[in-house]
């Protein structure tokens, strides 16, 4: 059923701007990516491949030859592939480098070595990489089609509100600060190993044979009769009867294919950084995104609004008076906010918290406004509204968080 929607006052910035009309709305929701770049789908192949990849892989074995210290490496690999977990679904712009950079190391250091069933479940973790970083790409190429087809229709203004740009801040310096924690830990782990290294070469080396050992030492016996219990993390990698090299100094013996494992700093610069990074990242594109719609000129456009059951802001066609296809929605405050950054627990600025469409929840048909769209709306977009408030004058809102736009419903 129609309604007449609440005009925004006479005179207003509103005057010479286009509508938005149903039919370039359904243009611009149909440039949506494809179903198969979904995030859902990235993350679900990543994580399945590389489990198996983890699961089939032969637990080395220490040794002289191949000591079991600090797996640098290993810690980036796993680094990344947690991180795209959550940057194939919020950030495909980090996931965009990232994707490349783990297959790059995958490649490297794990195909050259392995074994068929390694081998197999490695190439399979390079091609699940390779469908998330064609997922991101298609993301970002639908961004752009979007924001063209708006770019079409839209008249381009200058757009200049009161209040310094906060959108951010809070979330780079929370980044900045998790970063540092990160890099420290990396710092502190990287001086431990190379002081390790040192005293490895200053003392004594003397080889030994295992004759006994418990869940965490080994006891050996030296070539002039001595027994030494020496400490292990794994010794079930030594078997009895078996040659191992004790390096003895003033602080103790310990095994020569055992130094220092610094995991404990690694875990600490994973649990900083990749935090940090995603932070650093949303804090910097949302504070780059909140100043392009003041450096203008940006696109203007009028649509309708109006209010969900939950607060959150839904935007139709201006000439969709029947409330019938909401576009998309998104949380918004007044311009200046009246309390400082926005940037705590925010309601998730997507219209749909479904997989594929509204809410199947009952809704009821908002009161609608006429507004202005200020900006072009795109997944990840921020964007600024002028429209009318309940006592009937005009009122500037932005968005809190970037925008998340459904799936379309099938009719």
């Amino acid at each position: 059923m129609s309604q007449t929607p609440v005009p925004i006052p006479a005179g207003s910035v509103s005057e010479g701007v286009p509508d938005w009309p149903a039919s370039d709305a359904a243009a611009w929701s149909r440039a949506r990516p494809a179903s198969w770049a979904r995030p859902l789908w990235s993350v679900l192949t990543l994580l399945v491949t590389v489990a198996h990849a983890i699961a089939v892989e032969p637990m080395p074995v220490c040794s002289e030859a191949a000591p079991c210290g600090p797996d640098w490496i290993g810690m980036v690999q796993m680094g990344l592939a947690v991180g795209l977990s959550y940057w194939y679904a919020r950030l495909p712009e980090i996931a965009l480098v990232a994707a490349p950079v783990l297959m790059v190391i995958v490649a490297w250091q794990e195909l050259p070595s392995a074994g068929w069933t390694s081998l197999s479940a490695n190439l399979a973790v390079i091609a699940a990489l390779g469908l998330g970083w064609a997922a991101a790409r298609a993301r970002l190429a639908a961004r752009q089609r979007q924001r063209r087809l708006v770019d079409r229709t839209a008249v381009h203004r200058r757009w200049e509100p009161a209040g310094p740009v906060r959108r951010g801040t809070i979330r780079v310096a929370a980044g900045l600060a998790l970063c540092a924690v990160a890099a420290g830990a990396l710092v502190l782990g990287l001086r431990a190993v190379h002081e390790d290294e040192q005293r490895a070469a200053r003392a004594t080396r003397t080889a030994t044979v295992v004759v006994g050992r418990t869940d965490t030492s080994l006891r050996v016996r030296t070539q002039d009769g001595r027994r030494i219990t020496v400490g292990s993390v794994f010794p079930e990698d030594y078997g009895l009867g078996t040659t191992v090299t004790v390096l003895e100094d003033e602080s103790g013996p310990r095994l020569a294919a055992e130094p220092y494992d610094a995991f404990g700093l690694q875990l600490l610069a994973l649990a900083g950084g990749l935090p940090g990074l995603s932070l650093l990242t949303a804090g910097l594109l949302a504070r780059r995104r909140a100043t392009a719609l003041r450096l203008g000129p940006v696109p203007f456009l009028r649509v309708l609004t109006g209010l969900d059951d939950e607060g959150r802001v839904r935007v139709y066609a201006a000439d969709d008076a029947a409330a019938r296809t909401p576009l998309f929605g998104c949380t918004c405050v007044s311009v200046p906010p009246e309390a400082g950054e926005c940037e705590g627990p925010v309601v998730e600025t997507g219209a749909v918290h479904g997989a594929d469409g509204i809410d199947d929840a009952p809704f009821t048909v908002p009161e609608l406004r006429e507004a202005v769209m200020i900006g072009a709306p795109y997944e990840g977009g921020e964007l600024a509204f002028l429209t009318t408030g309940p006592d009937g004058t005009p009122v500037a809102t932005h968005t809190v968080g970037p925008v998340r736009t459904p799936r379309p419903v099938a009719a």
